[in-house]
């Protein structure tokens, strides 16, 4: 059986970086401060709205926020890695970026099936709601869309 220390003292990463990587380094920092940021303002504001609109607005806000710190760790992590060429800290950031990713994804997965269950749903009461706008006198029919077409 092989020690975990030894797994991890042999798979190491080392990058040498041109003038270039080290720029396209620099950008992700400010990019992924930038984002991150971004999330924590916007995630306080749907926690703002708690009184207006309710729960999942406030949960929505918490996860929000949770993302945005996650990213500002990874960009300072990621900073210090290449200013120090400290491997742990460079370890640390695609961590964090890894649980931005996905905690995203699956946020993107969740809204997916809530979509698709909200088009289930409209397609299954289509009839049912075209007779509710049938109930206010208006013709909506195709016949009468194309008499007044004519």
């Amino acid at each position: 059986m092989t020690d975990i220390n030894q797994i991890s003292s042999e798979n190491t990463l080392n990058y040498h970086l041109d003038s270039f990587g080290l720029l396209t380094l620099e950008k992700l920092v400010k990019w992924t401060k930038f984002v991150g940021v971004m999330n924590i303002i916007t995630g306080a504001i749907y926690c703002l709205t708690l009184l207006v609109f309710s729960i999942p607005t406030f949960i929505m806000g918490i996860i929000t926020i949770f993302m945005g710190t996650k990213l500002t760790n990874a960009a300072n992590h990621l900073q210090f890695a290449v200013q120090n060429k400290d491997s742990i800290s460079f370890t640390t950031a695609m961590d964090q970026f890894r649980s931005y990713f996905l905690i995203n994804g699956v946020l993107l997965m969740i809204t997916i099936a809530f979509i698709g269950l909200c088009l289930i749903f409209v397609i299954f009461f289509f009839g049912s709601i075209m007779e509710l706008f049938n109930e206010s006198g208006f013709d909506y029919s195709i016949s009468a869309m194309l008499n007044i077409i004519k």
